[in-house]
């Protein structure tokens, strides 16, 4: 992974600022979800068929809806204003970009199209099919273009981070459009994802790039915590979408360490199997994340895994007082916004340990 050295301080900075509002989306989101709000208006990607739509300003669930899709339609103009900066300061290609904006623009409006075919299932799911077949094209260029061109890898991140903000946007519309629960996990495991292409993006656009590493000589063995860390982690939220898409009304169980008064539930309810993982993927990642403090603890990543380690506490005390509290509106909140923070370490800890060298080769 090879960073552009004649990127300007203020894309650098510009990253950040990307990496802070799509913190905010993130966080916006589970505020909607929490709320039960994700449903307050029927049609997308408008509300109410209107970028204003009355009294959304004065009452809370609208208000959550309605911002987080204000706030989206920001994030995802600065994903493309990061791409043209990337690409177009050095190539020159704005036309490029123009065209590829127009057909994104085709392959959103085919998709807001299908949302809106509310009595023909027939002519619904043509749409979709269409939509689908012409979200190829961008993918292709994409493939062709980071196998036959000169990119920077801060330009293929950036047109990355683009196509999937643009299908982040279509998952969610789908998920109102056609009442889905399956699609609103989806939409939410995306955001993370996406979260994590912004932070390398960021950490490959700034100047420290070069330096950052672990100055030890435990490559291999730190690649693999952090290669599995960021996978547990990331599961970790996965079955956290699940629990808070598909059991809306407060908690499928009240158990604070047991699920059903039983270390291992019965799975005949499959939130309960849900709710048995997530709190088991903690437990393992904590005794993980201890594990690997301790084996390390000489080294500069277990210095960085200690960090994690502190933040993993935080959320598991979190945890507990999400079941203790029937999931507190504030508390769910911040927990979701912890477990975003520890996939934030995972996913940076494991790009430093990829970066360092290994005991054969010199410093840098």
């Amino acid at each position: 992974m090879q960073s552009d050295q004649s990127l300007p301080i203020g894309f650098q900075r510009f990253t950040r600022w990307v990496v802070f509002f799509a913190i905010l989306l993130i966080w916006w989101g589970a505020a909607t979800t929490t709320k039960q709000a994700g449903m307050a208006f029927a049609d997308w990607p408008l509300s109410l068929g209107s970028v204003n739509p009355p009294g959304w300003l004065s009452y809370m669930v609208p208000f959550l809806e309605h911002s987080h899709r204000l706030l989206a339609t920001v994030v995802g103009l600065m994903t493309l204003a990061l791409f043209w900066r990337a690409y177009v300061s050095r190539t020159r290609r704005w036309w490029e970009v123009l065209l590829l904006v127009i057909f994104l623009a085709i392959v959103f409006g085919t998709f807001i199209s299908a949302g809106a075919e509310r009595e023909d299932a027939i002519v619904k799911a043509k749409l979709i099919k269409i939509g689908l077949a012409l979200s190829l094209v961008p993918l292709a260029w994409f493939v062709w273009s980071c196998w036959k061109r000169n990119w920077s890898s801060v330009e293929k991140l950036s047109a990355f981070a683009l196509l999937m903000v643009t299908a982040q946007a279509i998952f969610g519309g789908l998920r109102v459009t056609e009442i889905s629960n399956a699609f609103a996990v989806v939409h939410g495991c995306v955001a993370q994802a996406f979260f994590c292409v912004l932070i390398l993006i960021s950490l490959m656009a700034s100047p420290k790039w070069s330096r950052f590493r672990f100055k030890d000589d435990s490559k291999t063995a730190a690649t693999a915590v952090g290669l599995t860390l960021t996978l547990l982690v990331s599961c970790q939220l996965i079955f956290g979408a699940s629990m808070r898409h598909f059991h809306r009304s407060g908690l499928a169980d009240h158990d604070l360490l047991k699920t059903q008064g039983a270390w291992i539930p019965s799975f005949d309810e499959p939130i309960i199997a849900v709710m048995f993982l997530h709190k088991l993927t903690a437990f393992v990642i904590f005794l993980g994340v201890i594990a690997a403090a301790f084996v390390f603890r000489k080294l500069q990543s277990g210095r960085y895994l200690r960090w994690v380690l502190g933040l993993v506490l935080v959320q598991l005390g979190l945890g507990l007082t999400v079941i203790a509290t029937g999931k507190n509106f504030w508390i769910t909140n911040f927990h979701v916004l912890s477990g975003l923070a520890i996939l934030a370490l995972s996913f940076t800890f494991l790009v430093r340990a990829l970066r360092s060298a290994p005991a054969d080769l010199p410093q840098e």
